[in-house]
């Protein structure tokens, strides 16, 4: 574990949750797959999936472990990648929902 305060750099769930959602949608996006993928995959709804990399709601043990494991990724690899990403200062996902007008 580094030496990172997460007391200074965690101030809120909602920022660990954010940090948690960017590192999953680039995950997911790396191994070129859809929510839709990842959830079936996974075992997990895709309303979660979802909300997760919306940064909407906590995620489980259970879930990231999953998801892990379809990404191809160390639970512990993964939670690095968080890490890194609380360090960087996560930025709010958008909430945008459904698909783009025309």
């Amino acid at each position: 574990m580094s030496g990172l305060d997460y007391r200074e750099s965690m101030e809120t769930k909602e920022t660990l949750n954010w940090a948690m959602a960017a590192v999953i949608r680039q995950a997911r996006q790396k191994a070129a797959l859809t929510q839709v993928e990842l959830a079936d995959f996974s075992g997990l709804s895709r309303p979660y999936v979802s909300s997760l990399e919306r940064g909407n709601i906590n995620a489980s043990l259970y879930a990231l472990m999953n998801i892990a494991e379809v990404l191809k990724l160390a639970p512990s690899e993964l939670l690095a990648q968080v890490e890194k990403e609380l360090i960087k200062g996560p930025i709010k996902p958008r909430k945008d929902t459904g698909r783009p007008r025309k």
